[in-house]
């Protein structure tokens, strides 16, 4: 029974610390801002996560704001072969898009290295999530 208890309780800490929505995006057409990412040939839903991060820090309690670097859209990774978004918010999705951006908290000046996730189900962003990166960077 303890063993059992402990992948749960691992799950509720990693949801904690993420900061995640659910919501259905209504128009797939993507806003003037970001039709410059179709000129880019960055896929259609990579492109609709970029604008689902933006409209979601808008809101956020934890963010003021956030940036995608073009050179990270571009390399973005999707994973065709997950089934569900996240284990603290088990949407299920076709596909989630992962890319390095970077975020500032709401109120300071520092910016914090995040891992975007985003989940897409049949054409139409249904989540995103930021978690800070808190990977040691080494330089050279």
């Amino acid at each position: 029974m303890k063993n059992m208890l402990a992948p749960v309780l691992c799950a509720l800490a990693l949801s904690a610390s993420m900061f995640q929505f659910a919501e259905a995006q209504e128009a797939r057409d993507l806003p003037e801002d970001y039709s410059y990412l179709t000129k880019l040939h960055v896929p259609e839903s990579v492109a609709q996560c970029v604008a689902a991060f933006d409209r979601w820090v808008e809101n956020a309690p934890k963010y003021d704001t956030l940036i995608v670097p073009d050179r990270r859209v571009l390399s973005a990774k999707i994973d065709d072969d997950t089934a569900i978004f996240s284990v603290g918010n088990p949407i299920p999705v076709d596909k989630v898009i992962v890319m390095r951006a970077f975020a500032k908290a709401r109120g300071k000046e520092q910016w914090t290295r995040v891992d975007s996730r985003c989940g897409v189900r049949d054409g139409h962003v249904v989540g995103v999530s930021l978690t800070p990166n808190m990977k040691p960077r080494i330089v050279r």
